[in-house]
Parts: C-alpha cells; structure tokens; sequence
C-alpha cells in the first residue's frame, strides 16, 4: 500500500460520513432520499480524489508531506513524529475550539438577530461527520491540495528556487482564505440575507483556523493538521 492510497481512504471516509449529516434541515418539510444523499457526495469525492493526487504530484518538491504516514508504511518508528506532532497540534486545537465556541456562544448572537442563530444553531451535523470530514477530508483538499497547488504555482512563477518561506506563507493565506470562502455556500442555504457583520465573522472564524492548521502542515506536517481540526470539533462539541 502506497501514501496516497492511505489518504484516499481516509478522505473518501470523510466524504461517506456527510451520509449522517441531517440535509432534511436545509430544505424543511421536504425528506432527503439516500439515493439524493449519494449524488450530493460525487462532488466531494471528486475533489477529494483529485486534491490527494495533487499533493501526492507536488508536496515532495515542497517540503511538505506526511510523515507519520511515511514513517508506518516504511517500518520506522512513527514516536519521534508523534513528539514533534501531538503537542504543538494539542495547541492549536484546543485554541480553535475554544474560538468556535466563542463564535457560537458570543460572536454569532452578537453579528446575527435571532431567527438567523436560530436556523444557523439548528443545522446538526454528527461529530463522526466533524471529525472525519472536517479533520480528515478537509485537510486533504485545502492543505494538502489547495495549499501545495499555490505553493507550487508560486514557486514556478518565482523562478523555481529555493523554496522561501514567503511562498509557503502566501499559500497559506491564500488556501485559509478559500477555506473560509468555503463555508459561505452553507451560510447562504440557512440565511437568506446575511448582514455585512455576519458575513464577516464567518470569514474569519474559519479564515484563522485555516491559518493555524497550514501552518501546522507546513512545520509538522499533513497529520498534525488533521488531529488539530478533529480535536478543535471535539472541544467545541464539549458545549452542545
């Protein structure tokens, strides 16, 4: 078995755990049939199969990569990538998950009226679904694919060089600002009319995130990224 092969795996269990999610929701009175619930995840599969492509082409001649993957599938010891992954990981998910429960207990009644909470409250989605496509699936299309593309783009551009870390910088950027861009479909489904306000606040409260998570796959690597997402939904689920 090859990395990328890991990583689709995982990815597509991700895309597989938006079956748990509750679509029913964003369209009331009206029931999602399974066969509905398998066309809405072709796009995500899609992606997800071309985003572990992508960084498989291109992390090797970046930097990047997955190193406690690496380390299993080459019979290493995976304990010196877990003590330089697990705590600065630890970190920046509990830092996450505090800023999302802050986001849902202070931020969000603040910038919306409450219809809008209300709606945007009542949306469940699974903590297996959070976990996995959040910490997992997300993580191979942005960091993984979206941030190695416009790190590799940028390097291109620049003269195929020494890999500085201005470039790895402007793809992080670049890819948390996507990241957040991301979520505005969903705001748009549950709130007809967002307020400026609102809209600014669920940009932020994912662009800063994204920040934190590419930096981790930039300095520790794919699957710190991935245990810092899983463990900031688990400490925001401490509150539901």
């Amino acid at each position: 078995m090859k990395r990328w092969h890991i990583l689709l795996v995982i990815g597509l269990a991700g895309v597989a755990s938006l079956l748990l999610a509750t679509f029913e929701q964003l369209v009331p009175g009206q029931q999602v049939s399974f066969g509905i619930r398998l066309l809405i995840l072709i796009q995500p599969a899609i992606l997800t199969i071309a985003a572990v492509a992508t960084g498989q082409a291109l992390t090797a001649k970046l930097g990047l990569g997955a190193p406690l993957v690496d380390s299993w599938l080459t019979g290493d010891n995976p304990r010196a990538v877990l003590r330089t992954q697990v705590p600065p990981a630890l970190a920046v998910g509990i830092a996450v998950g505090l800023l999302m429960i802050a986001y849902s207990s202070a931020i969000l009644p603040a910038v919306a009226d409450a219809a809008a909470v209300a709606r945007m409250t009542a949306f469940n989605v699974p903590l297996t679904t959070r976990i996995l496509y959040g910490g997992i699936t997300e993580e191979l299309l942005t960091r993984w694919g979206l941030m190695s593309f416009f790190a590799w783009a940028l390097w291109r551009v620049t003269g195929r060089g020494q890999i500085r870390p201005v470039i790895l910088w402007a793809a992080i950027l670049m890819a948390a600002a996507l990241f957040a861009a991301g979520h505005l479909p969903f705001l748009f489904a549950i709130v007809a009319r967002p307020q400026a306000a609102l809209i600014l606040a669920v940009l932020l409260t994912n662009f800063i995130p994204g920040l934190l998570f590419g930096w981790l796959f930039w300095r520790r690597g794919l699957e710190a990224a991935m245990l810092s997402h899983a463990l900031a939904h688990c400490v925001n689920a401490l509150t539901a």
